[in-house]
């Protein structure tokens, strides 16, 4: 809960700021108003006692935006460009923020919170420091594309979105979480029209409301909050119908709940797989001895058909093997079928693919590239006691060169420009 009374530091990252809030050139008269956050955050929250923006202040779309700041009290920092380029060096305004936070909590031990204006994953540290100081921290932004590892670890998250009044929510990204998560586990089994999937919805979570995310309807729910998990299409007559987008399966945990899971519930907390591993290792050898035929291209459900015509696999773990090997550059999604239902997707061997070791090497970075970024401690010993505790021993080469995939990971190209 926040206190009325407690002195805040306000730092905002401008060009980031009013990025992902959708800003152009030509809007010189958008809603934002540094003025109307300050007098927001003092009214509800405390003093604003140090203020500081950041940005390249260089441009015709600032001028306004520096008397805006001025009259409100700020310092600005200049934020410089890559060279030669429009842009920016990426991370560094959000070092300088969180030094800067760091320093005024130094200089002022009255000082009670931090607000930072950024969807800059690049500050996350820095919120975990100034949290353990026993300073609150506020998120600020559209809640449309704050990120959420941000505003899961902040105190608050305060939205200021186009056309509407700033207003405060508690910190509820688990919430986000698990509507996302109730979606994916919904349309898993397939699209549904729009009206379907709300009903569905609102019967799994009644207490979930679009306007907690700024958000008018449904429709704007999925394409703002949603756009990563579903895709929307239009069907021929006039129905729109909502499936499954190309995106790794939500948790409906928090952060704090995964860390405290052992690696096997954090797996299956994060990642829809295969958990029995004979099973696992026939179902992705046959994928690969499908696939590795030169040309050869089928749809998800086809190839369901194919390798598990008894379904002896859910529906859960199936999905979240596709998406694992295409996200591991394994398979390869046909572009001209994106916005088919995820079930008549057309797949094929990635391009890139030298070999079912390499296959398999591909699909478990892509399995453990979650946990290898949130679990320090994982080892490759761990992985293989994990998928394969009856030949850990056999298992282990695989899984190092896992982990040597997930240290130095290569930036591997898409094939789909060179196929004809």
């Amino acid at each position: 809960m926040a206190q009325k009374s407690q002195q805040l530091a306000l730092l905002i990252d401008y060009d980031n700021l009013m990025g992902f809030n959708g800003k152009v050139d030509s809007d010189l008269n958008r809603n934002y108003s540094h003025q109307d956050v300050v007098a927001y955050l003092e009214s509800h929250y405390g003093p604003v006692v140090f203020c500081k923006a950041y940005g390249d202040w260089g441009g015709p779309r600032t001028r306004h935006t520096i008397t805006d700041l001025s009259k409100a009290g700020a310092e600005m920092q200049f934020i410089p460009r890559v060279t030669g380029s429009a842009l920016r060096i990426p991370g560094y305004a959000a070092v300088c923020m969180g030094l800067d936070a760091m320093d005024e909590i130094q200089r002022n031990p009255q000082l009670g919170g931090v607000v930072f204006g950024t969807n800059d994953l690049a500050l996350l540290p820095f919120v975990s420091r100034i949290r353990a100081l026993g300073k609150s921290v506020y998120i600020l932004g559209p809640e449309a594309a704050s990120a959420a590892a941000l505003t899961r670890v902040a105190d608050e998250f305060i939205t200021a979105a186009d056309n509407s009044p700033i207003r405060a929510k508690a910190s509820n990204a688990s919430d986000k979480a698990q509507v996302l998560y109730t979606i994916k586990s919904i349309l898993v089994n397939g699209e549904l029209p729009l009206a379907q999937l709300e009903e569905k919805v609102a019967a799994a979570l009644p207490e979930f409301s679009v306007g907690d995310f700024a958000c008018g309807n449904f429709e704007e729910f999925l394409r703002n909050v949603a756009n990563t998990t579903v895709k929307l299409t239009k069907a021929e007559d006039g129905t729109l119908n909502v499936g499954l987008g190309n995106c790794h399966n939500a948790s409906q945990y928090t952060d704090e709940e995964l860390q405290s899971f052992d690696l096997a519930q954090y797996m299956q907390a994060t990642r829809w797989h295969i958990t029995d591993g004979d099973i696992r290792d026939k179902v992705l050898h046959n994928i690969y001895i499908i696939f590795s035929e030169k040309g050869r291209e089928m749809t998800n459900e086809e190839l369901r058909n194919t390798v598990d015509p008894d379904h002896i696999v859910e529906d859960r773990p199936w999905q979240g093997t596709i998406w694992s090997l295409i996200f591991g550059a394994c398979l390869w999604e046909n572009p001209k079928t994106s916005n088919h239902a995820q079930s008549r997707r057309l797949l094929s061997l990635f391009r890139t693919v030298t070999s079912e070791d390499d296959f398999l090497v591909r699909y478990y970075t892509s399995l453990f590239k979650k946990a290898y970024e949130d679990r320090p401690n994982i080892t490759p010993q761990m992985c293989a006691e994990l998928m394969h505790p009856e030949n850990v021993e056999g298992a282990l080469p695989l899984f190092e060169r896992v982990f040597q995939n997930l240290r130095n990971p290569m930036v591997l190209k898409a094939p789909g420009a060179n196929r004809k």
